[in-house]
């Protein structure tokens, strides 16, 4: 076999793999989505349900939305993989996507009673960036916190502007990450020690995902050790 012929079967098996996780990814998603949608309805009907039958709906609910979440994230990899990945970037409010990034995952925080303190600016904070890109970012650490968090704790998060910079920080009172597994935290597929408190699955992707994305937005996230309780990431954007 010659170098083209190999190099032919490589990109044709690339391909592949593009369009099979394209195709998990929609069909999969689909019946997610449906019994999401019944659950939900199961769940406003279920007024006279005891507390036990309760806890076997929130269980459900963290199994649906941890199956979404790791079909989100298969997706952006496969995008990434693929080189697919294009900045967009227009003018939009900072402190109006950190709140968009907070409601996808509302119910999560709700399910799990914690306290989530926003520290914003209270006026509008405009940048020029990818709002997509930044959002999946947010979405990602997010989503660790509250992975991570026990019931009843609080998440953190705020922003600061230092110099032409944007600081983003997401904390949470979990049990923070462990000094000899920090080299875990960004790899694909790679995944710390610490146990989900709710039970949520995990492909070790969200971190891996979120620093590519803010790599392209010409960012970094780094893992902030500041001695306090936790795990707290901090997200630095240029303003434009």
């Amino acid at each position: 076999m010659d170098i083209n012929q190999l190099k032919s079967e490589i990109e044709q098996l690339k391909d592949e793999k593009y369009f099979l996780l394209k195709l998990i990814n929609h069909d999969i998603r689909s019946p997610f989505n449906r019994v999401f949608a019944l659950l939900h309805l199961f769940e406003l009907e279920s007024e006279g349900a005891t507390e036990q039958q309760k806890e076997y709906i929130d269980s459900m609910y963290f199994s649906i939305l941890s199956g979404l979440e790791m079909i989100q994230n298969l997706r952006d990899m496969r995008e990434i993989d693929a080189g697919r990945i294009q900045v967009d970037a227009h003018e939009f409010d900072l402190i109006n996507t950190i709140y968009k990034a907070i409601r996808s995952y509302s119910k999560q925080i709700e399910l799990k009673k914690l306290n989530l303190i926003t520290e914003l600016p209270p006026d509008a904070i405009m940048t020029d960036t990818d709002e997509y890109l930044l959002q999946r970012v947010l979405e990602n650490v997010l989503s660790n916190a509250v992975k991570f968090s026990k019931n009843g704790k609080d998440i953190i998060v705020s922003l600061q502007q230092k110099n032409k910079d944007i600081l983003i920080e997401i904390q949470d009172m979990g049990e923070g990450i462990k000094q000899n597994e920090e080299h875990l935290l960004f790899e694909k597929f790679k995944k710390a020690s610490s146990v989900a408190t709710g039970g949520e699955g995990s492909l070790g992707l969200g971190l891996y995902n979120a620093r590519f994305f803010i790599e392209k937005l010409n960012g970094e996230i780094t893992l902030n050790r500041n001695g306090k309780p936790g795990t707290s990431f901090i997200i630095r954007l240029p303003q434009k």
